[in-house]
């Protein structure tokens, strides 16, 4: 029975506050594979992808070469229609061997937002959601999702609270710094930042 952890995102670009959390989660939950899936048109932020999703899939990939276990998947990237992250579990149940136990792997920001993802009871029916924790304001709310999807789905979903540590960087920084000809160096992955520098991305 493989255990595949699955984290979505713009990943505008993906930087270590993504994937030193995802790295604790691996270990955490005892995952053989780590997915990481680049939306092309992402629901919660329609307006602001300023790199393209074949920029951001390439990015994700040379991230994931140097981490063993971690991959990258371009089952989103591919997408005209909106990511649905349902659409996406579905997908990989499709496609993974029987048995598969999957981790949707959500940063703890989005916790007061879960219950209005779309299809959210379907998503947790097909997933088991972990949480990990990002610089946020003040205690996560998750009163909403438990009216949602009952106390114990809920209990179910904090017990897998990824013990990581709160990394501040922002992909909106991250941006910034380079717009204003500031290092990321630290920020991203090397091969990364070589890559944000060749194609001149954000500036």
């Amino acid at each position: 029975m493989q255990r595949i952890g699955i984290l979505g995102g713009t990943f505008d670009p993906v930087h270590l506050g993504h994937l030193i959390p995802a790295q604790y989660a691996l270990e955490h939950l005892g995952l053989d594979r780590l997915l990481l899936v680049p939306a092309a048109a992402p629901v919660h932020r329609p307006l602001h992808v300023p790199a393209s999703p074949g920029h951001r899939l390439r990015m994700c990939r040379l991230a994931a070469a140097a981490i063993p276990h971690f991959e990258a998947s371009d089952i989103e990237a591919r997408r005209t229609e909106p990511s649905f992250t349902v659409l996406t579990l579905e997908h990989f149940t499709r496609t993974m061997p029987a048995g598969t136990r999957i981790y949707l792997l959500v940063g703890e920001d989005n916790l007061p937002l879960l219950h209005t993802w779309h299809e959210i009871r379907r998503i947790a029916e097909l997933a088991e959601i972990a949480i990990l924790p990002r610089p946020c304001e003040g205690e996560p709310d998750a009163s909403a999702l438990e009216s949602l999807l009952g106390p114990a789905a809920v209990r179910d979903i904090l017990a897998r609270w990824v013990p990581s540590p709160r990394i501040p960087v922002s992909a909106t920084d991250i941006r910034r710094r380079i717009r204003e000809g500031c290092s990321i160096a630290g920020l991203v992955p090397a091969s990364v930042a070589a890559y944000i520098a060749e194609k001149r991305l954000y500036v």
